[in-house]
């Protein structure tokens, strides 16, 4: 019993460590855009600019921001 047991917190593991390594990849080749995650939403990756008053240097940096299904909501409200 304990070898199962090990064996699916080694397995359910493994399926975080793929599923975060393929966000990753995801995220690091779309400079903007929408990255679907099913039922739960979709992920959005924008570009924005802001300039600094203190050097007038212009910086670039991503918004990365998450929106839930109507479904997720739904289930989140029960």
């Amino acid at each position: 019993m304990m070898a199962k047991i090990s064996s699916q917190k080694q397995n359910l593991g493994e399926a975080y460590d793929l599923v975060i390594a393929d966000l990753f990849s995801k995220l690091t080749k779309i400079k903007e855009g929408v990255i679907k995650l099913g039922d739960l939403g979709v992920l959005q990756k924008k570009e924005r600019k802001t300039r600094s008053p203190a050097n007038g240097k212009t910086y670039v940096y991503y918004l990365v921001s998450f929106k839930a299904s109507p479904n997720l909501k739904k289930e989140l409200d029960k």
